[in-house]
């Protein structure tokens, strides 16, 4: 199985008209408005679970969605990394550690502070190449509450994306769905893209 591939294109990546405006740290974080979602997922989920280390989150995958071991290649940060039957899809869970620069962001800005800390790392690491696409967005699945944010390296041709949340343990986590190039495989639509983000977040308990 391709598993250097992923872990290197997964390195790259991880490295509406209406608009409001957040000031933070003489920025502005420009944001859609927030939205609800259906707690039933669009595409079918499977019982294979993803866990975080303290067990304050847990994470379902879609039916024929599994894990792979990235070889040390990735973050320690990262909790698991899975993939999809076609090879052209990645889920990345990770903790996004406590700091103190974490904390003011959110104390200030709540998850849109920490989806810009986590966006801006990623720029850092890759000298600018992950660049945003869109607006941040607050998600609200019943109770739980998400941030999230997309991005790319290819100018919009090909986006990844992210969703930042804080669990009852106050850890701060965050998934991505990135796409994976792999043996000339097809990439998904970003529509059936958005469906699968959607459902493994409605499969995401804290």
């Amino acid at each position: 199985m391709p598993f250097r591939l992923i872990a290197i294109t997964i390195l790259i990546l991880m490295t509406v008209s209406s608009c409001i405006i957040v000031k933070h740290d003489d920025e502005y974080i420009q944001i859609e408005p927030e939205i609800a979602i259906s707690p039933k997922p669009i595409i079918p989920l499977s019982e294979n679970m993803i866990r975080s280390v303290k067990g304050d989150m847990i994470a379902f995958l879609p039916h024929g969605w599994f894990v792979i071991d990235p070889k040390d290649k990735v973050s320690p940060d990262i909790i698991a990394i899975a993939v999809n039957p076609q090879y052209n899809l990645s889920a990345v869970f990770s903790v996004i550690r406590h700091s103190a620069t974490v904390q003011e962001a959110y104390d200030a800005e709540g998850l849109y502070g920490v989806a810009q800390i986590s966006l801006g790392k990623r720029e850092r690491k890759t000298s600018s190449v992950v660049r945003q696409v869109g607006k941040y967005q607050k998600l609200n699945i019943g109770l739980q509450e998400f941030v999230k944010y997309e991005y790319s390296t290819t100018g919009g041709a090909i986006q990844a994306k992210s969703a930042v949340f804080i669990s009852t343990a106050n850890e701060f986590y965050e998934f991505s769905l990135v796409p994976l190039i792999v043996d000339d495989n097809p990439l998904p639509s970003f529509s059936e893209a958005d469906d699968i983000f959607t459902s493994i977040l409605t499969g995401i308990k804290y």
